[in-house]
């Protein structure tokens, strides 16, 4: 039932009445509220407002707008609610993304959605129904438009973009206050399957082509420019999207050990609208959280580098650029790209029917990782895909070894003998594919560093060694273990804890973590830092399972030191630089003040000042 409350403040001072009730009368409904004025004017008007929800079973009375009372039903449709009005207001007050993707949703709205929609009510249930949407899809899917230089029929990718941006749409009037609509007519609507794309045979019916390293070869011999040559290769040794690989500085290729060399994606291009205060490219983050990554290089694309002239770059210098030291553009590279896959196909170094774009090398990166058995895990990481699903639904059809053990399988099962090599080629690959005894109840144990790592995929663990063993280096190892064994081996209890909740479900987690610290300060407050560089911050890549891995901005703690030198230390650490600088300022007033007080002060030879 719905009730009139008194809203007060901290002196107990009545500031308005308020009606609450749960939207329909159940428990778990989302509670509605409406505000009305202070005086006792606006309580009787509460007491109304109330009796007319319960007379309406707990719904928004009919013609009542939040906030704004009742509304004439013979003013005809309102403005505001006009699917051209309301659809801009939606994308104007969208959060969390950038203005470029806003600009693309306006452009969206006016090419495919207001044709058909642009004069309806986003309340009518006649004018958005899923009959109307449905018809509205099939109508798209019979739509031709641009494609480079030629018209083909509207990809099931796009519809499915322009589908989710009516559905966003809806969702709003669907949660306003009150509700506008009581469903989205978007939902269960089926789509064209985006993996289902019909083609005629002399069209290319895929969006990836994929360029062998031989092919790649012949392609970087075709350019002209010695830095095209070397952008081509890095960007097909390192999966770099176009963005990325020329937002690279020189600070940002780094050697940070011996035989250890690696680039830190940090930033990409990317272009403001025409309409913004400031048009054109800018560098902005890269396209996701996980797009934020390092990407290890081998030692002979570190030396093309530096023969690119690296060592002579202004730390903030692009490594990649017009000439000038400006940004290099897609279109004035493209030009010089197109002549050399033209020249490559003269000379029969790609075949004719290829017709790789630049953004194919990063494809063509994940075919050979892929080749090579490297795990999807790990190529999703090298990719900075967001979720590992992208990384499967695009390349998951390039796994040779899964491709393998399907044939295999297949042939298993129609009682066909696989053909054994002859040889040393046998005994080798045997030795290679013997599978591990599984000792019972089975999960994979990576052996990292004096740490052990319990998943219950191999993958996952085969993973984590191998990125150790890349970064850290030294002996790794995985292996198939019993449950029983891990219980053993970490301690846990049959019955209560018994070890096995540490065991992931999902690859071991990491991030970069910022550490600044610690400062030392004596029982006077005097510092004693040895080391004035521990002020300064500094960032590596953390295991979730080591110390200091943490998903938080910033921590900070200050201790005294065990000892007879009766020390206070304060250090800090975090995911954010600017945090962790702030929380460590923190921890050194603390521990400043608080170092007279160390139990071990007058212990030792030093006393405290007085």
């Amino acid at each position: 039932m719905a009730y009139v409350t008194p809203r007060k403040n901290a002196d107990g001072e009545i500031t308005s009445y308020q009606v609450k009730w749960r939207l329909g009368g159940s428990r778990s409904a989302p509670q509605q509220t409406e505000r009305f004025g202070a005086d006792e004017e606006g309580r009787q008007a509460a007491e109304v407002f109330c009796q007319a929800v319960n007379d309406h079973n707990q719904q928004w009375p009919p013609g009542w707008v939040k906030g704004e009372g009742y509304i004439d039903s013979s003013a005809g449709l309102e403005q505001r609610f006009i699917f051209r009005d309301y659809a801009r207001e939606c994308i104007a007050r969208k959060t969390g993304v950038e203005e470029r993707y806003r600009q693309d949703c306006y452009r969206e709205l006016e090419q495919y959605l207001l044709p058909t929609f642009g004069n309806c009510d986003v309340r009518s249930t006649e004018h958005f129904s899923r009959a109307t949407v449905a018809a509205w899809v099939n109508k798209m899917a019979q739509t031709y438009v641009w494609r480079g230089s030629k018209r083909k029929l509207m990809s099931p990718k796009t519809l499915k973009n322009v589908h989710g941006l009516l559905s966003s749409i809806m969702n709003e009037a669907v949660n306003e206050e009150p509700p506008l609509r009581e469903r989205n007519p978007c939902k269960g609507i089926r789509l064209p399957r985006t993996d289902d794309e019909g083609a005629l045979d002399d069209e290319r019916t895929e969006d990836m082509e994929f360029l062998t390293p031989d092919e790649v070869a012949g392609l970087v011999s075709c350019f002209e420019r010695p830095e095209d040559q070397v952008l081509v290769r890095l960007a097909y040794g390192t999966g770099l999207r176009w963005g990325e690989i020329t937002a690279l500085a020189k600070r940002h290729a780094r050697n940070p050990a011996p035989g250890r060399y690696e680039v830190q994606v940090a930033r990409a291009w990317k272009r403001r609208p025409k309409t913004h205060p400031q048009p054109g490219a800018y560098l902005g983050t890269p396209k996701s959280k996980a797009s934020r990554r390092l990407v290890e290089i081998s030692e002979g694309l570190w030396q093309e580098l530096l023969s690119h002239g690296l060592a002579g770059l202004a730390p903030s210098a692009l490594i990649f650029h017009n000439g000038h030291g400006e940004r290099l553009v897609h279109s004035t590279f493209y030009d010089r790209w197109v002549a050399a896959v033209t020249q490559a196909k003269e000379r029969g170094l790609i075949p004719d029917w290829k017709y790789p774009t630049f953004h194919d090398l990063r494809h063509s990166h994940v075919a050979a990782l892929l080749s090579d058995r490297h795990s999807l895990t790990y190529v999703q990481r090298r990719l900075g895909h967001e979720s590992i699903k992208t990384t499967s639904d695009k390349y998951g059809h390039l796994l040779r070894e899964a491709h393998e053990g399907a044939m295999a399988t297949i042939d298993r099962v129609l009682g066909i003998q696989p053909a054994a090599p002859a040889g040393d080629a046998a005994d080798e690959e045997h030795e290679a594919r013997a599978p591990v005894q599984d000792p019972g109840r089975s999960l994979y144990v990576a052996h990292v560093g004096g740490h052990l790592v319990g998943f219950w995929q191999a993958g996952h663990a085969e993973e984590l060694a191998e990125w150790w063993a890349r970064e850290r280096g030294g002996a790794v190892r995985v292996e198939r273990m019993s449950a029983d064994w891990w219980i053993r081996s970490t301690g846990g209890q049959v019955g209560s804890d018994n070890g096995l909740k540490a065991v992931r479900s999902e690859p071991a987690a990491r991030a970069l973590v910022w550490q600044v610290g610690p400062a030392v300060y004596d029982v006077d407050g005097q510092e004693r830092t040895p080391n004035p560089g521990v002020h300064e911050p500094t960032a590596r890549w953390v295991w979730e399972f080591e110390e200091p891995y943490t998903e938080e901005p910033s921590h900070s703690v200050t201790q005294w030191r065990p000892g007879r030198d009766a020390l206070t230390e304060a250090r800090a650490w975090g995911l954010d630089q600017e945090a962790v600088l702030a929380a460590y300022a923190v921890a050194q007033a603390d521990a400043v003040r608080t170092c007279a007080f160390h139990p071990q002060r007058g212990v030792g030879e030093r006393q405290p000042v007085s």
